[in-house]
C-alpha cells in the first residue's frame, strides 16, 4: 500500500492559516488533490469567495516526488475551481510521502491599485457632514495581514441615514449581525460593515451599519452611488458615523524562490480623494464639513454607461 500523508488529517489545524476571513464563515479556500491514471497527484483549489485570493502551498514533507511547478507554490486564484500543480513519482519502485500547509489572503499578487481615482462621498446627495481622518495603526485582527499604513474617513451622521457605494465593485463580505453599535456600546470588537472589491483589486470597507441594515449581499455587483445600507446608532460616545477605508494586500515583488520561505504580505490603505460640492476632487480636511454630490461622470467613470443616481434618501 502506498504510504502518503493526508494533509488535513495529520496537519494540526493551527498551521492552516486563514487570512482575512471571518472565523464563523465558510473557509474561503479549499485545497485538495486526486490521483490520476499515471499515479500522479493533481492539486486544485476551490475559491468560495467573490474575489481573487493569493494562495501559497508549502510542503513540509516531500519524498520521492517532484512538482511541475516551483515550490513553495504561489498563485493568484479566481472564484471557482483552479488547477494548481501536479506531483509525479521520481522513482517507480518507491512510495510517495508528502505533507503540506496552506496559507492564503484575499487580493492579487502585486496589484496595480489606482490611487488617483475620485470617490463619491458615501452619503446622500445634497447632505452635509463633518469629516474626520483616522490615521493611527489599528491592532491587526487574528489571522489578518499586518497593517503597514492606515487611512479611514469618518463622517458624522444620524441613525437611519443611508450609506452609499463610493465606487463600483462586487460585494465580498457583509456582517450586520451585531447590535453593539445601536446600543451605544463601547466595545471595539463588533462592527457591522459591508466590504466591496474594486476592479483594481482594492477593497472598500464601509461602516458602521445598523444591525440587519445592509441592502446588499455577497456576490452582488454594486454601482457608484447605489445605496448599500442604513447607518447605525451611537458608538464610543461620538454619535453615528459613516466610515470608509480602501485598502489592498501587498506582497513582495520577489516571488518564492523554492528555498522554503513564504512571501510576507502587508495591508496598505489608500489616502482617498473625494468629490464634494463646490470643492471638486480632493482629500478631505480633518474637522471640515462637506456636501455630497453625485456627478454623472463619476457615476459612470468605471462603466462608461449613463446611470441615474436614483431617489435621494435622507
Amino acid at each position: 500500500m502506498k504510504d502518503k500523508i493526508l494533509p488535513f488529517l495529520l496537519l494540526p489545524l493551527p498551521l492552516v492559516l486563514i487570512f482575512g476571513f471571518p472565523l464563523h464563515a465558510q473557509r474561503a479556500i479549499d485545497v485538495s488533490y486526486v490521483q490520476d491514471a499515471q499515479g500522479s497527484y493533481v492539486f486544485s483549489c476551490t475559491n468560495h469567495a467573490f474575489c481573487n485570493y493569493v494562495l501559497t502551498v508549502e510542503f513540509t514533507t516531500l519524498e520521492n516526488a517532484k512538482s511541475d511547478h516551483l515550490l513553495p507554490y504561489q498563485a493568484q486564484v479566481k472564484p471557482g475551481v483552479t488547477k494548481l500543480f501536479k506531483l509525479s513519482k521520481q522513482q517507480a519502485g518507491g512510495d510517495v510521502r508528502f505533507k503540506y500547509s496552506v496559507d492564503f489572503f484575499k487580493g492579487c499578487i502585486n496589484p496595480s491599485v489606482d490611487t488617483g481615482i475620485t470617490y463619491l462621498l458615501p452619503i446622500s446627495p445634497g447632505k452635509e457632514a463633518q469629516a474626520y481622518e483616522l490615521r493611527n495603526l489599528p491592532r491587526p485582527q487574528s489571522g489578518e495581514p499586518p497593517t503597514k499604513t492606515f487611512y479611514t474617513i469618518r463622517l458624522k451622521m444620524h441613525p437611519g441615514d443611508t450609506l452609499f457605494a463610493a465606487r463600483r465593485g462586487t460585494v465580498v463580505a457583509v456582517d450586520v449581525s451585531s447590535d453593539v453599535n445601536d446600543l451605544g456600546g463601547t466595545s471595539s470588537g463588533d462592527e457591522d460593515y459591508v466590504e466591496i472589491v474594486h476592479r483594481d483589486c482594492s477593497f472598500g470597507h464601509y461602516g458602521t451599519l445598523k444591525k440587519d441594515g445592509a441592502f446588499v449581499k455577497p456576490g452582488q455587483v454594486v454601482e457608484a452611488g447605489q445605496p448599500i445600507g442604513i447607518i447605525g446608532g451611537d458608538r464610543y460616545g461620538r454619535g453615528s458615523e459613516a466610515r470608509i477605508g480602501v485598502y489592498y494586500n501587498e506582497s513582495p515583488d520577489d516571488a518564492p524562490a523554492g528555498n522554503g520561505k513564504v512571501a510576507e504580505i502587508g495591508r496598505i490603505y489608500v489616502p482617498l480623494k473625494f468629490w464634494t460640492k463646490k470643492n471638486g476632487s480632493g482629500m478631505l480636511r480633518h474637522g471640515a464639513s462637506y456636501t455630497s454630490e453625485f456627478p454623472a461622470a463619476l457615476l459612470t467613470q468605471e462603466t462608461g454607461k449613463p446611470r441615474s443616481s436614483g431617489k435621494r434618501r435622507k
